[in-house]
């Protein structure tokens, strides 16, 4: 099917990153010796060889890809505005550089200009569209890390987090704006995602165990709500 082989197909540098604490700062080749009479040589077949590698893989790959393309485009033409947005979103990760390209192509080959005109309307739509989808993700975004952000803000002192906290009442405030937003309904899979994400970032600077300690207490209390809500 289209949508399982198009969201193979990531996205991700074409979107804005997720926005991240203040305190959380987000942060190839060869060694071969040459004489320089021979480097030219050397650089020209490494070049042939990289080619005849790539050459190798590439056209079975690239046709692959293609049809997967062609494929999602012919679906996207002949859906109806309802039918249109609904495709996009279940391929939303299909959006890529790959994508525009060869949509452009069509345009190119197109043998009249209604059929030109057709193909133009409907990149336009599908930009709209994925223009949409990603500001309110980064809406979402933004809202969950606000969430998150009072959550652990009896654990934040000028900035730094001070973990295990001193004062006792701190897991206390913490559990109790924990179970407000539970009643608001803000705590939702959009929330949990924006919490590993922040915790997998604390893992990779690795040089704030605090931080990271704080993060995996704030799903064990999130955790023990939700099994207090459904028992």
């Amino acid at each position: 099917m289209v949508t399982a082989a198009a969201t193979s197909t990531s996205l991700r540098p074409s979107y804005p990153s997720p926005p991240r604490f203040a305190s959380l700062p987000r942060r190839w080749c060869w060694g071969i010796l040459v004489h320089p009479a021979g480097l030219s040589a050397f650089h020209a077949e490494r070049r042939r060889r990289t080619l005849l590698c790539a050459a190798d893989k590439a056209p079975e790959e690239s046709l692959k890809k293609t049809i997967e393309v062609d494929r999602l485009i012919d679906m996207l033409r002949d859906a109806n505005p309802r039918e249109l947005d609904q495709i996009v979103v279940e391929n939303v990760l299909a959006f890529d550089a790959g994508f525009w390209v060869r949509l452009a192509a069509r345009i190119d080959i197109c043998k009249s200009d209604d059929d030109k005109k057709d193909y133009e309307e409907l990149a336009e739509n599908v930009m709209n569209i994925v223009d949409r989808l990603v500001h309110k993700t980064d809406q979402k975004i933004e809202q969950s890390t606000d969430v998150l952000k009072e959550i652990i803000s009896p654990a934040i002192h000028e900035g730094d987090v001070k973990w295990p906290p001193r004062d006792p009442d701190t897991l206390k405030l913490m559990e109790k704006e924990i179970s407000r937003r539970e009643q608001e309904g803000q705590l939702d899979e959009g929330f949990l995602s924006e919490v590993s994400a922040q915790l997998r970032q604390a893992k990779q600077d690795g040089d704030k165990p605090g931080l990271q300690a704080m993060l995996q207490k704030v799903l064990q209390l999130y955790a023990a709500t939700s099994l207090q809500k459904r028992s």
